[in-house]
């Protein structure tokens, strides 16, 4: 099946009226233009050009909304930085080691993407208007602002809770706008960018200091906790003995109840009752990849507090 099927029958009569704007246009053009079985990866980019960087911006940026610190800040974060680099340096296209750039794209990966691609910009597209003030799109303008992006990157980096929200939708009315050709949301990015910054301020205090009254209020406790278990004339040692040993006891429950819940999920494996009613059967799966999740969660934080008893008793807090 061709690149052309996604442009193709009802898609294509449609197309001029539902997808006429800037992003649909260029998505349209990769359907029609790349006519290889399984175009590489360099090709793709190549016939993106420019717009290859707001595109990558765009698909690296939107999996750093999740507002909580870990691996997806981290990882999507530098990737966008790498990026942001490249337009730093005045980079035309998006540059990819040669290895990458020789991997094929599956022909049914591109399609869905496209089609996926197509259905998003029909949002997206409602308020753009291309060639908008569009020296704030040039090589000149995107090199410049390359370095705010770069800000925006560090700070998805950042493992600061909530702090991954406003960097990232800075970084994607940048893309749209760099894909548009719309000067306006390369603006607007640079006003949510500056509303960015501040919030990683104040989210920077704060957090500084709600960890100093919570180590204050932890040093607290542990102090009463050893002063009430002398009183009642128990050793200290042991107990932490006995912490330490459920602490390990809970840690290895949640390490296999997380192992199956992730086996789980990935299989969906329950045993098959043919007159199971497909729907009960999909929902008898949900819920119990829910339950152990959750008890996994309980086993987890079982541990934690143990461990931090540990370390009361222990005079460490």
């Amino acid at each position: 099946m061709a690149m052309n099927d996604v442009a193709s029958n009802d898609d294509a009569s449609s197309a001029p009226r539902r997808h006429s704007g800037p992003i649909s246009r260029r998505l349209l053009a990769i359907a029609r233009t790349v006519r290889s079985d399984e175009p590489s990866v360099g090709e793709l980019f190549d016939r993106l050009e420019a717009e290859g960087l707001g595109l990558t911006l765009l698909l690296l940026t939107i999996p750093a909304l999740i507002p909580l610190p870990g691996p997806f800040g981290m990882v999507f974060g530098t990737f966008v930085a790498l990026v942001a680099l490249q337009i730093l340096f005045g980079a035309e296209r998006l540059w990819l080691p040669e290895t990458l750039r020789r991997r094929p794209v599956p022909q049914r990966l591109l399609r869905k993407i496209i089609r996926a691609g197509l259905d998003w910009a029909g949002y997206a597209e409602r308020g753009l208007r291309e060639d908008r003030l569009v020296w704030l799109t040039g090589r000149t303008a995107r090199m410049l602002l390359a370095l705010p992006l770069l800000l925006m990157a560090v700070t998805i980096i950042l493992p600061i809770p909530m702090g991954n929200v406003m960097p990232a939708l800075a970084l994607i009315a940048a893309s749209i706008g760099f894909m548009a050709g719309d000067g306006l949301a390369v603006l607007v990015s640079l006003l949510i960018a500056m509303a960015a910054v501040v919030w990683t301020a104040v989210l920077l205090y704060t957090g500084a200091a709600a960890f100093d009254y919570a180590a204050t209020l932890l040093a607290r406790l542990a102090v009463h906790l050893r002063a009430t278990l002398e009183s009642a004339g128990a050793d200290l040692g042991f107990a932490a003995g006995v912490a330490t040993t459920l602490a390990i006891a809970a840690g290895i429950v949640a390490l296999v109840l997380w192992v199956q819940a992730v086996r789980h999920r990935r299989s969906r494996r329950m045993p098959f009752d043919p007159a199971q009613d497909p729907r009960e059967r999909s929902r008898a799966i949900a819920r119990r990849s829910r339950s152990l999740v959750v008890a996994a969660g309980m086993a987890t934080a079982a541990a934690a507090i143990l461990v931090t008893t540990r370390l009361m008793l222990s005079g460490s807090i």
